[in-house]
């Protein structure tokens, strides 16, 4: 046998492999539509100090997570906000929420016209973004 038959008989055997492995594969399944995400929400609070001395004033700090089943963070987000008496002050305002099978993040500043609407799959992919009016963010996002 010559140089040539050897190598068309070794190209011809792994096409034949490469073909049986081929039909006998089966692709995985879209794990992040089958995922079980839930929305963890901690808030830490702290007065404000001014030489020495504990005013009214809370500076409030709110943590909002996106868990999958395993403990494993998918999206976290910190807003921080004021608290003086009975108001309650932000500049900006961020929100996590599952709508569906997407995780929506919601961030819009105060002072600004308009805000962003960033659309997640369940396992922390962007799919989106979206530009939106600050007040209609606010209105349908807000706690």
């Amino acid at each position: 046998m010559n140089l040539t038959n050897r190598k068309t008989i070794l190209a011809i055997a792994l096409l034949t492999i490469q073909i049986s492995h081929a039909k006998n594969y089966n692709p995985p399944k879209n794990y992040c539509e089958e995922k079980n995400v839930t929305i963890k929400t901690e808030s830490k609070s702290r007065y404000k100090y001014f030489f020495f001395r504990r005013t009214n004033h809370k500076k409030i700090k709110r943590i909002d997570k996106a868990v999958d089943q395993n403990g494993k963070i998918i999206i976290k987000i910190v807003m921080k906000s004021t608290e003086a008496g009975d108001q309650y002050l932000y500049k900006k305002f961020k929100r996590l929420v599952i709508i569906g099978n997407k995780i929506h993040q919601a961030t819009a500043e105060i002072d600004q016209e308009n805000g962003t609407l960033i659309i997640y799959n369940l396992c922390g992919e962007k799919i989106s973004e979206q530009i939106l009016n600050t007040g209609e963010l606010y209105d349908k996002y807000r706690f």
